[in-house]
């Protein structure tokens, strides 16, 4: 069975580059072993990393000599398509007649773009290439930590759907069993899930496959993978980290004040790995100071960090340098009832917008503002120094601004208590000469909702931003990294399209008090959520804020972030870029150099880019932003792309 190897950790800790130049290590040292490279994040970067081209199928990059590589950027909704194709007939069999709906009403559902589908079509990304049999190691480059641990529920949720379509297909038998007659054999189909899910399990829980947790000095990623370590271990299906990167680590210090604090937070860092992951390996990468880029710099990269070879300066810097100029000017006011803001893992999207909500409060001392996180590795309790939970609580010493850092799980779990409560009067009210049918019925709706699916996060996102901006006050909502940003705001739409479809199929079914009861239900969310859809696109009633680092991964995932809010007809009229050297910072210092080189060369691109666009820069800081001073000093400074 091929070995897996996970890489985890908070978005832009340079997981991409770390499992790549592993991947390359990997493949390089040993050229008669097979390693694929998969990525399961819908915001996929290893393209930008080894500068190739890469559509939706398995692509074979060469390494020089007899070294070769399997790339594959996993598209999940074809992936998904490809597997529902595969069992269509088989699911709509078994949902018609374990259920009260017809195969008219369950097709359409199916031919919509389902909730968690990228942990889906991950999870069969994985099993395919553990079928094949082809490759010795899987390195999987997975999306950020929240989303990461829900791939990781998958085996189990999974397991848990199959138990539900085993008694969804025991309908027949039951009521045969009460009124006499035959049934037909059990849906083989089930087998062969269940079949798919142990491969898998097996496969996470063999003595070669890692977990390799990849973190950097800073603060709220070493807090994030202790707690996504501790997560893991508490899951219904345990899993342990083998493995600890500390990425952009600095040892050297020369003259520079900036690489002399980044060289106190990297011996600070050790020690806390070493203190909170004990007995598990450390292996230390050195920041580049510029991107890994390319098949062979990500070798030499791999190198060091895994066979520990001493890191030469192979980060080159861009040909083309330009002068941008940048003006002093003030935080801007948040002019929108709604305020989003969204950008790749680790840009510091919470910090900024924390930062957006003090200067808020500064600007409009009157009106109230909520700053929500629905990301589900949430950073604010960090950011405002104080424990944030599910509901609004007061942060800075303001009673007027408050935060909230969403619990999906726990809100799918009291709507489905809710739920739960109102089939069982409905069932206890309806059963008059079909006992055996509707109590069957209960048994099935039950079942489902005692189960959190992949995708809740998006969903109760959306339930949460329908409560909040119903109230008298500013909402400033801190989203996931890109990729599942993105579905949070394509959310509106199919849901939408979900209530049409389920209004569609309840109404046959009118006669019960428990599908009267949903049908109202559902057509007062479908009115609210067309509501927040046509707010979305007024720029009026509500605005979307990127956040990015002058670098070219960042740059690159944000001109395609860019494309798909334009494609959802969400237009943008400004950009942060965080965490910009300055040249009075830099001094003569070849890393921060480098670093700042990069960072011009970026900024340039942005400037020609997007010249109808504010484009705000803050500059870096020698320490995190964590607390109410940090973010006051924050919002003292900022500047502008002229």
């Amino acid at each position: 069975m091929s070995a897996l190897s996970f890489f985890v950790g908070k978005g832009g800790v340079g997981k991409t580059t770390v499992a790549s130049a592993y991947a390359v290590y990997r493949a390089n040292s040993k050229p008669r072993r097979p390693v694929l490279l998969l990525s399961t994040d819908p915001a996929h970067s290893l393209a930008d990393v080894f500068q190739v081209r890469l559509g939706s199928k398995l692509r074979l990059l060469p390494l020089g000599g007899s070294a070769k590589l399997t790339v594959w950027q996993v598209n999940a909704e074809l992936q998904f398509r490809k597997f529902l194709d595969r069992y269509r007939v088989a699911i709509v069999s078994l949902l018609e007649s374990g259920t009260l709906f017809s195969r008219e009403e369950i097709e359409p559902l199916l031919d919509t773009t389902l909730p968690g589908m990228a942990e889906m079509a991950a999870l069969l990304a994985i099993h395919e290439t553990l079928e094949r049999g082809r490759y010795a190691e899987i390195v999987v480059d997975t999306a950020p930590i929240g989303h990461t641990l829900r791939l990781f529920e998958m085996p189990e949720y999974f397991a848990r759907f199959l138990d539900l379509l085993d008694l969804a297909g025991s309908r027949d038998q039951v009521l045969a069993e009460h009124f006499g007659g035959s049934v037909a054999a059990s849906n083989p189909f089930i087998a062969e899930w269940r079949a798919m899910v142990g491969a898998v399990q097996a496969a996470l829980h063999q003595r070669e496959s890692r977990i390799v947790m990849v973190t950097t000095p800073e603060e709220f990623a070493l807090q994030e993978s202790v707690r996504t370590a501790k997560a893991m271990l508490s899951a219904p299906d345990p899993l342990h980290v083998t493995d600890v990167i500390l990425n952009r680590a600095v040892r050297s210090d020369g003259h520079c004040l900036i690489c002399k604090q980044s060289k106190a937070r990297t011996k600070a860092a050790a020690q806390f790995v070493q203190r909170n992951f004990r007995g598990i390996p450390m292996h230390v990468a050195e920041d580049l100071g510029g991107p890994a880029l390319g098949a062979r710099t990500l070798l030499e990269f791999g190198r060091h960090v895994f066979a520990g070879k001493k890191l030469r300066p192979i980060a080159r810097t861009p040909a083309k340098k330009d002068d941008v100029k940048l003006q002093p000017t003030q935080w801007p006011a948040l002019k929108t009832p709604i305020t989003w803001t969204t950008g790749k893992g680790g840009v510091g999207k919470t910090t900024l917008s924390a930062a957006l909500a003090v200067n808020q409060r500064k600007h409009a001392p009157a009106r109230p503002v909520v700053i929500c996180s629905t990301d589900p590795a949430p950073s604010l309790d960090d950011v405002f120094q104080k424990r944030i939970g599910n509901r609004p609580v007061s942060v800075a010493g303001d009673a007027k601004l408050r935060a909230a850092e969403l619990d999906a799980a726990a809100e799918f779990r009291a709507w489905a208590g809710e739920m739960k409560a109102k089939i069982n009067d409905a069932f206890s009210s309806d059963v008059r000469g079909l006992h055996v049918d509707l109590s069957f019925e209960r048994r099935v709706l039950t079942a489902l909702l005692d189960m959190v699916p992949p995708g809740v996060d998006e969903i109760a996102a959306i339930f949460r931003i329908l409560d909040l901006a119903g109230e008298k006050q500013t909402l400033l909502v801190d989203m996931a990294p890109t990729g599942h940003a993105l579905e949070l705001l394509r959310m509106p739409g199919r849901i939408l399209l979900w209530s049409r479809l389920l209004l569609k199929s309840l109404a046959p079914h009118r006669r019960m008090s428990l599908a009267r009861d949903v049908a109202v239900q559902i057509a007062t969310l479908s009115h609210r959520v067309r509501e927040l859809a046509n707010m979305l696109k007024d720029g009026r009633s509500s605005r979307v804020v990127p956040v990015m680092l002058a670098e070219p991964l960042p740059d690159r995932e944000t001109t395609r972030l860019l494309g798909a809010l334009d494609d959802l007809g969400i237009s943008t009229s400004e950009l942060f870029v965080n965490r910009v050297l300055f040249a009075e910072d830099v001094n003569h210092c070849h890393r921060c150099q480098a670093a700042r080189e990069w960072q011009m060369e970026t900024l340039s691109k942005l400037r020609r880019r997007h010249r109808g666009k504010n484009i705000y820069v803050v500059r870096n800081r020698a320490r995190e932003i964590a607390g109410t001073a940090a973010l006051k000093s924050l919002i003292g400074e900022l500047w502008q792309i002229v």
